[in-house]
């Protein structure tokens, strides 16, 4: 819970992505907040609600973990996180303000996104839940989408354009370099023998979404330093790979990246889609074209 001064300013959603939309309103939270000498706060669910309804796909852009780290640096006092079930998903939308966020948490004031739904059958809407707040003297803030490209900002966008390989798409929504929050594990080491080695990654949630195959320009952060990386993200059809992987050859980097290292892969733009070669020689060429052509992308980041 919050420290002694009690009073919660509060914010309440799934935040998947916390993207450009959930990041105006976590401002407004914290400007309300700063206002009322209060702390700044953010009701979230885990599982994402989104799982109950599609088990079998990994769905999500920022993990509970993930998602925690993201906040922090957004400079969130509080993160209440509620175990999202059937019971709760069956809730009515007056039991779950009472039950869920005033009883438990006491805030002050409550600031919304504009499209924001709750309780059974998503039946509550901003205008019930101020009606339902102001039984309890508690003030309700509304926030209007952002709006980017013509269309509101929304984590199925983020989804659509990640799935599709658009990174740089991807990117503009979050307000920052899609992230892989991973492990670094041993690999086959064919990267070795090819003159390229890699740091093979598994991201610490098997819900986290990961984009479309392919090669992409992007960063490997770890040890407290930030690294150029050509990253992989597929099954190596070349060498008839089941399973789906993400490596990075990081770039000027000479020695080993122990297993078990924690690692945050950031992807900047895709620089072509996965392929099969015809043989070993034939990759080795490709790959060093991709080289090239990733340091001419960072390049013209920095």
């Amino acid at each position: 819970m919050p420290d002694s001064r009690g009073r919660l300013i509060l914010t309440i959603g799934g935040f998947d992505g916390v993207h450009l939309g959930h990041q105006a309103i976590i401002r407004a939270v914290q400007e309300e907040a700063q206002s009322r000498n209060a702390l700044s706060g953010l009701v979230t669910f885990e599982p994402h609600p989104a799982q109950l309804l599609h088990p079998e796909f990994p769905y999500l852009l920022t993990p509970l973990e993930e998602k925690k780290l993201v906040l922090a640096e957004l400079g969130v006092d509080y993160v209440h996180v509620i175990g999202f079930n059937q019971r709760l998903r069956n809730l009515a939308p007056e039991e779950f303000v009472l039950e869920e966020i005033v009883k438990p948490l006491k805030p002050v004031g409550v600031v919304i996104g504009a499209d924001h739904r709750f309780g059974q059958n998503a039946r509550g809407d901003v205008r019930l839940l101020e009606q339902i707040l102001a039984q309890y003297s508690i003030p309700l803030k509304i926030i209007p989408e952002v709006v980017h490209l013509g269309a509101p900002v929304r984590s199925t966008r983020i989804r659509e354009h990640l799935v599709l390989g658009h990174i740089r798409l991807a990117n503009e929504l979050l307000g920052r370099r899609y992230g892989i929050l991973g492990r670094v594990v041993h690999g086959t080491g064919t990267g070795r023998k090819l003159g390229f080695p890699t740091v093979n990654v598994e991201p610490v949630s098997a819900d986290k979404l990961l984009p479309a195959e392919g090669v992409y320009a992007g960063y490997a952060e770890f040890g407290g330093r930030n690294f150029l990386g050509a990253v992989n993200i597929g099954f190596k059809p070349t060498f008839g790979g089941t399973r789906r992987v993400v490596e990075v050859h990081l770039l000027d980097f000479q020695g080993e990246v122990a297993a078990g290292t924690a690692v945050t892969v950031r992807l900047s733009e895709r620089i072509r889609p996965e392929q099969k070669f015809p043989d070993v020689s034939a990759l080795r060429t490709q790959i060093a074209a991709d080289i090239v052509k990733i340091r001419q992308v960072l390049e013209r980041e920095r």
